[in-house]
């Protein structure tokens, strides 16, 4: 350990790995963490001494106070020693033969190994996990199939694709979680395909395996393969876990898929199959909101014994998607009256809201509370809201201004809100402004030249209309197709602008004109 902490200088965190192992820990690791913050890290010498009376109590079975433990620590133990030998220091520090004698022997255990590589992965030391794979290569302990996961895992934490693969290719015998290990790893380091492949070679999967692939899918945005993977599973009778359903619900709510969101609902939550823990209710009334049942989602909030800070954020988001300001503001009261803090989520909800119904004073308010009161700072989305709320209230000079001293780039979000307020208002000057910033960022966006177009035939200069159709045309910008999609008897469809492929295509188009129809006859005119 002094060598690796040498050649990198760094303080050393034995404690976030202990902690982390030790969920609920002991009084005295608590203390010795806290003064390990107060003190701003504490080196190798200090934190070897504190670690080593720490765990002497540990065994012990007592604190320094004396206070029986519930815990047993032996293993926590062997994992601080291990790590102190595999680096090349076995005897450097005070009462370290005493714990290789606690942990069992002069080497590290397997248990101790798996444990500790869990640790490195989460204090982010690949230096030490490599040495612990050469030191596991190098036969220094017997290998087998759950260190060798171990390894994968914390392979796959650091990124390092190949030396996981190149671990899971030397292991004679590889179990179910072998595969979904390495399957993980892969779709988390974004080799999406060659996990798909991997899972489709799998000689035999588990509930793991399938949430593991169903979420790839949907955290990779392709909402439709992670709900065809559900089917495929329900179709093989394996048996959904909560995971499962965290997983695939957001794909439903992607997709509005609100009747098979329904079904997951009925068939393992009220028949009790599963059980509604706080992530799965914040994943369903996310389904519920986006798939347009609101009622759904706030009795399903209502109902809900726990909840956490998603939670409340979900129901703001969704209240403030569907433009229920007052309800916005409301919830945000009660939830400063639970004692769960409010975080950037919250309130980019709340400002949602305000922009969505023209707020200002009260958005302007919220700005300034989650900088002054709770020390957040906002980031390009909080102030793309602010932007937003201040054009559509026709304020735009003041949204300029705001775009233009953000602490960041306004981004596409911050200058298309501005861009699209001038449309609505029909602001020439401002918008040429916006839409030159926007097409710096992306010089074949459509949407920026359509806005453009709108704003100047709003004030009746076809010259720069007709301009500006050229210049989409000799740089080869098309306007991209409108694309909805429905779903009907649990079949999802998907129609782009003038598709004429759906079986029904026919009587859609008489149903849509016919609404077209009666949308004139109300004195309805679209905007393109």
């Amino acid at each position: 350990m002094r060598q690796l902490l040498q050649e990198h200088t760094m303080e050393i965190r034995p404690m976030v790995a202990l902690r982390a192992a030790l969920v609920g820990g002991v009084a005295a690791f608590a203390k010795i963490a806290g003064a390990m913050k107060a003190a701003g890290g504490v080196k190798v010498g200090a934190a070897a001494a504190a670690m080593t009376a720490a765990a002497t109590a540990a065994v012990s079975g007592k604190d320094a106070a004396g206070s029986k433990q519930k815990l047993p620590f032996s293993i926590a133990c062997n994992l601080y020693v291990s790590s102190v030998f595999l680096l090349g220091d076995g005897g450097a520090y005070p009462g370290l033969t005493q714990w290789m004698v606690v942990a069992g022997g002069q080497h590290p255990n397997e248990v101790t190994l798996v444990a500790a590589l869990s640790a490195i992965g989460q204090m982010g030391l690949l230096a030490l996990g490599r040495r612990v794979h050469r030191y596991v290569a190098d036969g220094g302990v017997g290998g087998s199939v759950s260190l060798a996961n171990a390894l994968i895992d914390m392979f796959g934490k650091f990124g390092c694709v190949p030396s996981a693969r190149e671990v899971f290719d030397g292991m004679a015998v590889k179990d179910v979680y072998s595969w979904t290990t390495m399957v993980n790893v892969y779709a988390k380091c974004g080799y999406l395909e060659s996990a798909a492949q991997l899972f489709e070679d799998m000689p035999r999967r588990n509930a793991v395996s399938w949430s593991c692939m169903i979420a790839a899918y949907s955290q990779a945005n392709q909402p439709e393969e992670a709900v065809r993977l559900f089917k495929k599973m329900i179709e093989e009778n394996v048996e959904p876990i909560n995971a499962t359903l965290v997983s695939v619900l957001p794909a439903c709510a992607q997709l509005g898929c609100l009747d098979l969101g329904r079904w997951i609902y009925d068939n393992y939550i009220v028949s009790g199959k599963a059980v509604l823990t706080v992530n799965l209710g914040n994943a369903f009334i996310d389904m519920y909101a986006k798939c347009g049942d609101l009622d759904a989602a706030s009795r399903l909030f209502a109902e809900m014994g726990e909840r956490n800070v998603v939670s409340w954020n979900s129901i703001v988001m969704a209240h403030a998607v569907h433009g229920q300001s007052e309800q916005v503001l409301h919830l945000f009261e009660q939830l400063k009256g639970t004692g769960i803090v409010p975080d950037e989520i919250t309130f980019l909800g709340l400002l949602s809201a305000c922009s969505h119904s023209g707020l200002v004073s009260e958005g302007k308010r919220y700005f300034k509370e989650m900088k002054m009161g709770y020390q957040i700072e906002p980031k390009a989305e909080h102030y793309a809201c602010m932007i937003d709320l201040l054009g559509k209230s026709g304020l735009l000079e003041e949204a300029l201004e705001v775009a233009k001293g953000m602490p960041m780039e306004a981004g596409e979000a911050g200058w298309g809100a501005l861009l699209n307020a001038c449309r609505v208002h029909g602001n020439v000057e401002i918008g040429e402004f916006a839409a030159d910033k926007l097409v710096k960022l992306d010089p074949v966006d459509s949407g920026i030249y359509v806005l453009m177009c709108q704003i100047y035939a709003s004030k009746s200069k076809w010259d720069q209309v007709k301009m500006l159709r050229m210049l989409m045309r000799d740089k080869g910008v098309k306007k991209n197709p409108g694309c909805s999609s429905i779903e009907v008897d649990g079949k999802f469809h998907e129609f782009l602008a003038a598709d004429v492929s759906h079986v029904h295509s026919e009587v859609i188009y008489a149903a849509l004109k016919n609404i077209y129809y009666h949308l004139k006859l109300e004195g309805y005119v679209p905007l393109t």
